[in-house]
């Protein structure tokens, strides 16, 4: 099936299956037995409208980051009820555009706070500073009294540790630390885990441990409905761990050169096409399509379409004998994949199609050399 996607919507293309999704979906859920429960997806990893759709058909809402994230949210026809804001630095018009369409906000500053409430009474949540998480993100403990003085009701607590983390231990610390500052909350409604659930890349690295996570979560919920006398809701906010895995980059190789004890693999993609590890992302795996034979006892590296010198999708790679018009799959790409692509570089960005069941879906058309000057004026 790969040749003839790649020779109807051209090459490089992500393709994303979306079964992988739903199962992943329903193992994350099934992780947490508490109720109630509500699962908001991480859009900022993957805004594909397919998937958002997929997603929401099972239930899931979703969590935005920016104003954007919402406006991709909109627009793959999720109702605003189903979307929470849990960002930063909102200016006048982000304000305007969340309030407009009645999106909750998590707010992560007391001027934030203030900016707010400047706007007339409501209910908002606070993303907490914690020291397990991003220096620069939250209100801090010592700072709720101020914020619960500004006009607004505090119905909720928010919290961030890190992208992909999978030490259940980073969760609890920062989560006991969460619960102990909802006690000063006297309209608390809810809590929020947040996301980063971490995915192993390589093939030695497990994935956050869910079943644990979730057990434990649980435990301390309970607790907390018992000491408050009603029950407190609890928000999850996946997003690398639910579509990591359905997504694959695929692209063709256009050269080979053997020279210094090293293979060099040139194919039709490049780092401004996906996030790899020489600008941001760890690892991905890559694998040919209809390999001849084992892997070759030589280092190989796989080598992106321009001069730029950390233009490498892989590094130090075992792979067959490849030649001219061979495809390879970089693996685990359907979080920060397309998402964090650019018009670095100056080439045009795939498509992007989704294959459900014996259905496929072409969600984002491939760029031409166009697009990429289509924002300039005065040309």
């Amino acid at each position: 099936m790969i040749p003839s996607l790649l020779e109807r919507y051209g090459s490089p293309l992500y393709v994303y299956h979306a079964e992988e999704v739903r199962e992943a979906y329903r193992r994350f859920q099934a992780a947490f037995a508490y109720r109630p429960t509500q699962i908001h997806y991480a859009v900022v990893c993957n805004k594909n409208p397919y998937l958002l759709k997929v997603l929401h058909e099972l239930g899931a809402g979703v969590h935005a980051n920016t104003p954007g994230d919402a406006y991709a949210a909109l627009q793959a026809g999720l109702p605003p009820e189903a979307i929470v804001y849990s960002g930063t630095n909102l200016n006048e018009d982000d304000f305007d555009f969340l309030m407009r369409h009645d999106i909750p906000l998590h707010l992560d500053s007391l001027d934030q706070v203030k900016a707010r409430a400047r706007r007339g009474p409501g209910a908002v949540g606070l993303r907490l500073f914690l020291p397990e998480g991003a220096p620069r993100i939250g209100v801090a403990s010592d700072e709720l009294p101020e914020a619960l003085e500004q006009g607004l009701r505090i119905t909720g607590l928010h919290m961030y540790t890190a992208t992909n983390n999978r030490k259940v231990e980073r969760f609890l610390q920062a989560f006991d630390r969460l619960l102990e500052a909802a006690r000063l909350l006297p309209d608390l409604e809810f809590v929020d885990l947040g996301g980063g659930y971490g995915v192993g890349y390589r093939q030695d690295q497990e994935d956050l441990d869910l079943q644990r996570l979730g057990a434990e979560v649980t435990a301390r919920m309970e607790k907390l409905c018992r000491e408050r006398q009603r029950n407190i809701r609890l928000v999850l906010e996946p997003g690398r761990l639910l579509v990591a895995k359905a997504g694959t980059l695929y692209a063709t190789v256009l050269s080979v050169k053997e020279r210094q004890g090293r293979r060099f693999v040139g194919v039709d993609s490049t780092v401004g096409n996906i996030v790899v590890e020489s600008v941001y992302h760890p690892y991905h795996r890559v694998e040919a399509i209809a390999p001849r034979g084992d892997a070759l006892p030589i280092p190989t590296d796989v080598c992106g379409n321009t001069t730029h010198s950390r233009d490498y999708l892989a590094r130090s790679c075992q792979l067959p004998e490849l030649q001219p018009g061979d495809v390879l799959a970089l693996k685990d790409v359907g979080a920060y994949g397309y998402a964090m692509s650019s018009h670095f570089l100056n080439r045009p960005r795939p498509a992007e199609v989704v294959l459900d069941g014996d259905q496929i879906h072409l969600t984002t058309r491939r760029e031409n050399l166009e697009d990429l000057l289509a924002t300039q004026v005065g040309r």
